[in-house]
């Protein structure tokens, strides 16, 4: 009694400590999005507005919505915040382009789909969103407005992708989405692949149903129920139609002309026919053509698209871009400069000549009639499978494959101002899976596109070489057929101990030593290998791209702590592991008591505690089954604890890892996003900070040098949040304290970074290109304040001295974070910063308001904050790739921190000359009312002293606002450019630098002993006659201060 009654106080405590540790706790963090965009993702559908050629809607499969106002220039992610970013179909009210519709859920059913939740709908251009129901539809292929009546709607729905479900087919609402009546239903299997409606007469609609049946190992399409349907009731009810068409069908697409709605055309998987046409509004078809060209892959395109104003003239959207003027008879293809892969095209009906296209690879627009195209390549909607991250300096490089795009690579930053598309380099082609380069040797990469095509390219000489085990390929055949069976997403494991040693998975375990160069099996067949799940079958078209290809290894992994500690998964269920480099193998299957029969091992973490420690995340939505499955084991798979606790039961799981510094925090990675837990698996918490939508985390990597949480997305490329340590560090202890300063990782000073390279942007190019952000170079500081209040942060020396002040800091309750540059304080200033450039008054033009770089070496971060003074040690490192001798940068130092100070006195000697400049002012205003004669006298004098003043002026700083280059750079401005200049690199000044110097510190003793020598003579002098004619004072002047430094 006594010990569950403990176990209930500790089950209280602990949900009451994490209760704490919450999502809106990490709210004021933020991921950056880094790209790429150089490469696209999967594009579903592209509307624009006809005759308005700035306002276009683009919809992703599994990236979200995007809107551009400009043509193209920029696009604004307008679905970020719904609970999914897997768009079906874009429908706009025709006579409101604000209001638009959005089903849900990519519908084409291939095998990395995601799903959506129904049908949205925006009154406001995309600023909020509500969701109107049908959200067990998954996967919606069309939705279409009444052009006479907006609250009028048809839905086409596919369905569950892996499953039969009821909630598909076609349906309808009358009162703008409030309601929803189905009004074409076949059966749980048969799902709605395409839509229609007449504009001419819209009570006339055509709709396609399909049954198709996908499991992991196939991919079936087509049954005599598939067919056309036509509803002349407006929708209510429905018709197949079938005089002239094939009577064995696949997927099919339709489309009725909107220049002739007798014209009518199905398009599809057949055997008979790919293109039927009608003349009578679907009584009776003809086929047109048998070309498989323009359908390609049944299941995946199907579809057609007509010219607003030419029945005659088609575009085809399949593997490629093919076009007909005669309709359908014969066919041109088109688009040769763009990505294959269509899915989408557009045709504005007020401007033929302007199409709009989406494919795998992204967007591009034609601006006459399809024989030129744009591609627009700065939307970031890449689908990475995996990310690897390098170790490179000074910024390490990031690596991975992407659905139809092949493998990249590039920069985490760079000391530009951004980090652009042409910053990634392609590794190699095909489907991009798995990626890894040689720690050792960054330029040599090992990367995999599908079915096992393992290449070892050297990015030096640009050569590739095929280096899979298995040279013969069986594409369109059956995996069977082959001695190996490789996964479409096959895994090469780097080992953990040894960096030439690389595993690759088939349905054995392959490990090379000279990475990748041969290889050799260390296991037997650790799959099910079951035979009837290695053929190729298809009711109409047989489809096997290797995407079916099944009872493979799919999931590799070494323990980090003992060498020849190897997990192995695959995809058919079965968990494997040797403690001796593979000379014996445990098979662990039903081990994870829960876990469905056949479930996919999506990952498996080896932790860095113990050698028979390990996380394994399962997976089942291959049949339909959505829920997450997390285990954890400690005696290396002899039992399983189940943790999968509070994750979203819609959220499968693509990854789970083990904080290296933390090993209670962990991150999983799902269908829906990222969630951690800071207690080993006890709490769950979504993790999307201020800015990640929800969109598949498909691979989590934590920097071992940065420190950086790395996410591979399946549909929004790369993010990065800089510097993980707030996740690794926060407790409910550190939530129960006024405030806490968390430990930092190292700051680097490198060439750029304190100047050109800080700013971000991309220079002259214009606002198209895309521009990854790179983090703000310097110090990144975490803070965590209790309730809000006054806040404070400074830096202090070795000596304990300050080296700056960070001045105003958030004081917002909760985690906070700022970034130092770096650098000492700055010069004082003459005026306060102008409201709309938020300059300074202190560097002068073309010159830093800031100060001097600190050299390397330990720092103390000291904040202030809830009554208390709390420091953390901070270190200052070196960019490692450029040679810098210490006393060559303390050098620099001790030149740049003078003329930090001569910046601050001239800005001081300004700040004076305005001051006396205003009293001067008012004095004169005042002398005017006095005796006539003593008012000339003083009315001269002051005269005469303001024009001493503008004089002096001039020789310290250029008036405001005088045209660009009338006028040569004066002393405050000179001070700041050769700071500038000599800060910039991690090297001693020049010789000739330091005769500049020379020159100026001369120039700055003349010119600022003339301002000391007129507050010492000159306002004495005034202040006298002021007060002999009862005219009050001048304030009185306090000498310039003119730093020891430079006497």
């Amino acid at each position: 009694m006594l010990r569950r009654i403990a176990l209930s106080l500790f089950i209280a405590a602990l949900s009451a400590s994490s209760a704490d540790l919450n999502s809106a706790l990490f709210e004021r963090l933020e991921f950056r999005s880094i790209g790429p965009a150089s490469m696209g993702g999967r594009i579903t559908d592209v509307q624009g507005i006809p005759g308005n050629s700035a306002l276009v809607y683009v919809a992703t499969a599994s990236g979200g919505l995007f809107k551009t106002t400009n043509g193209g220039t920029t696009w604004t992610p307008i679905f970020d915040h719904q609970a999914t970013i897997s768009i079906g179909n874009i429908a706009v009210d025709p006579h409101n382009p604000d209001v638009v519709w959005v089903g849900t859920g990519e519908a084409n059913a291939r095998n990395s789909v995601s799903f959506g939740d129904g049908v949205y709908k925006t009154l406001d251009g995309g600023r909020t969103w509500r969701n109107l129901g049908l959200k067990d539809t998954h996967h919606i292929s069309r939705v279409v407005v009444d052009p006479l009546n907006s609250s009028v709607v048809h839905v086409c729905a596919l369905g569950h992708n892996t499953g039969p479900n009821e909630e598909r087919g076609v349906f309808m609402t009358t009162d703008g989405g409030e309601t929803w009546k189905k009004t074409l239903y076949v059966d749980a299997e048969h799902g709605c692949a395409d839509m229609d409606l007449d504009v001419n007469n819209p009570n006339i609609l055509y709709a396609t149903m399909w049954r198709f049946d996908r499991k992991p190992w196939r991919f079936t399409s087509g049954s005599e129920k598939t067919g056309v349907f036509r509803s002349t009731d407006g929708g209510r009810t429905w018709q197949q139609l079938s005089n002239g068409l094939s009577k064995n069908w696949g997927r099919i697409g339709v489309r009725v002309a909107p220049s002739n709605s007798n014209v009518v055309y199905a398009i599809g998987e057949s055997n008979d026919g790919t293109l039927y046409r009608s003349d009578d509004r679907g009584e009776h078809f003809r086929m047109m053509t048998k070309n498989p060209v323009i359908v390609g892959r049944g299941l995946y395109y199907s579809h057609l698209t007509i010219d607003p104003t030419d029945e005659n003239r088609l575009y085809s959207i399949g593997m490629r871009l093919s076009t007909s003027i005669d309709g359908g008879r014969t066919w041109r293809l088109i688009s040769a400069t763009t990505h294959g892969d269509y899915h989408t095209v557009w045709v504005d009906p007020k401007n033929p000549s302007r199409i709009w296209q989406g494919q795998d690879g992204g967007i591009a627009v034609s601006y006459d009639r399809a024989e030129t195209w744009e591609w627009i390549g700065n939307i970031p909607i890449g689908q990475f499978y995996q990310v690897f991250a390098d170790n490179r300096a000074p910024f390490y490089h990031l690596s991975g494959g992407l659905q139809d795009n092949g493998s990249w690579s590039g920069p985490s930053r760079t000391n530009a101002g951004a980090i652009l598309n042409s910053d990634w380099i392609n590794v190699s082609g095909g489907d991009g899976f798995h990626v890894v380069n040689h720690l050792d040797h960054p330029e040599l990469y090992l990367s995999e596109s599908q079915g096992g095509g393992i290449v070892r390219t050297d990015l030096r000489t640009r050569e590739q070489q095929d280096v899979s085990p298995q040279p013969k390929r069986n594409d369109g055949g059956p995996v069977g057929e082959l001695k190996y069976r490789f996964n479409w997403n096959a895994p090469i494991v780097l080992s953990p101990h040894d960096h030439n040693t690389v595993y690759f998975g088939s349905n054995v375990v392959f490990k090379s030593t000279d990475f990748g160069k041969t290889w050799n099996a260390i296991s037997p067949d650790l799959t099910t290998n079951d035979p009837e799940k290695q053929k190729s079958v298809g009711t109409v078209w047989t489809e096997n791209t290797t995407a079916e290809y099944h009872c493979t290894v799919i999931r590799i992994a070494e323990s980090p702590v003992q060498a020849g500690v190897i997990w192995a998964g695959t995809d058919d269920g079965n968990l494997q592991v040797t403690e001796d480099g593979g000379k014996h193998w445990t098979n662990l299957t039903g081990h994870a008591a829960g876990v469905p029969k056949f479930a996919e091992i999506a990952w498996i973490e080896p932790s860095r505690t113990a050698a028979g420690t390990a996380y394994v995340a399962f997976e089942h939505h291959w049949f339909d089954d959505f829920h997450p499955y997390i285990y954890k084991t400690t005696d290396f798979g002899k039992s399983f604890t189940n943790i999968t606790g509070n994750l979203p039961a819609n959220n499968y799981l693509w990854v789970v890892k083990e904080d290296p510094k933390n090993p209670r925090l962990l991150y999983v990675g799902g269908e829906l996003g990222l969630h951690v837990s800071f207690t080993g698996g006890n709490q769950w918490v979504r993790l999307h900070l201020k800015n990640l939508p929800p969109v598949a985390v498909r691979d989590i990597t934590i920097h071992p040098r940065e420190n950086d949480l790395i996410l591979g997305t399946h549909g929004r490329s790369i993010w990065i949040l800089d510097d993980a340590s707030p996740l690794q560090q926060v407790t409910p202890d550190v939530l129960s304290q006024s405030a806490y300063l968390f430990g930092m990782r190292p700051a680097m000073r490198f060439d750029g970074g304190g100047g050109r390279g800080g700013g971000g942007g991309i220079g002259m190019g214009g606002n198209k290109p895309f521009a990854g952000p790179n983090p703000p170079y310097g110090a990144s500081i975490t803070y965590y304040l209790k309730d809000r209040g006054a806040a404070g942060i400074e830096i202090l020396d070795g000596a304990g001295k300050l080296v700056r002040d960070l001045g105003a800091v958030p004081q917002d309750a909760g985690l906070n974070r700022v970034t130092w540059d770096l650098r000492y304080q700055g010069p004082h200033i003459r005026r306060a910063p102008d409201p709309e450039t938020g300059a300074e008054g202190g560097g002068g033009r073309g010159g830093l308001a800031q100060g001097p770089q600190v050299l390397p070496g330990k720092y103390t971060v000291r904040l202030t904050a809830g009554g208390q003074a709390l420091t953390r040690e901070l270190e200052v490192r070196l960019d490692p790739t450029i040679p810098a001798a210490e006393q060559e940068l303390r050098t620099q130092l001790e030149i740049n921190l003078k003329l930090r100070d001569m910046q601050s006195s001239v800005n001081d000697a300004l700040r004076s000359i305005d001051t006396f400049k205003a009293e001067l002012d008012t004095s004169e205003k005042t002398v005017r009312t006095l005796d006539p004669q003593a008012a000339r006298v003083l009315v001269a004098l002051i005269g005469e002293r303001t024009q001493q003043l503008t004089t002096m002026e001039l020789k310290l700083a250029r008036p405001d606002n005088i045209p660009g280059y009338s006028m040569g750079p004066r002393l405050v401005d000179r001070l700041g450019q050769l700071l500038g200049s000599i800060d910039r690199v991690l090297a001693a000044p020049t010789p000739y630098q330091v005769e500049h110097f020379n020159e100026l510190k001369t120039e700055f003793l003349k010119d600022v002993g003339e301002v000391n020598g007129f507050i010492e003579r000159q306002i004495p002098e005034i202040n006298d006659l002021l007060k002999k004619n009862n005219a009050g004072a001048v304030m009185s002047g306090k000498a310039i201060e003119i730093p020891a430094s430079v006497r």
